[in-house]
């Protein structure tokens, strides 16, 4: 069991360019709306274009998951520091993560 815990958290060039890309992600879901909007010319009233919207939404919140829960405004800076100190650590989980399913789905 150990073992296998360490396999799945070994630090490996792979994960680390799939955690490098979780914050381009984010870019990307930013400018999704006005790329939806501007040149697909999905208006933003549309079923589609909601529907579009409410998933970038969430995986927008998905990458930034530690720091969904961190109001700036009311939260002490400890707690916003350590918020943005788990952020990449959520990534490179997410890389982790990503990758096992990958290799699961390959030996089937």
């Amino acid at each position: 069991m150990e073992n296998s815990i360490i396999n799945f958290l070994k630090i490996t060039k792979k994960k680390i360019a799939i955690t490098l890309m979780f914050p381009l992600a984010a870019i990307l879901i930013l400018f999704s709306g006005f790329v939806f909007e501007e040149i697909l010319g999905l208006e933003y009233g549309s079923t589609i274009a909601n529907a579009i919207y409410s998933l970038a939404n969430y995986l927008y919140l998905l990458i930034f998951l530690p720091l969904t829960f961190v109001d700036s405004d009311f939260t002490s800076p400890v707690i916003f520091q350590t918020a943005i100190i788990l952020t990449p650590i959520w990534w490179y989980f997410l890389s982790c993560v990503l990758i096992f399913i990958r290799e699961k789905r390959r030996k089937k």
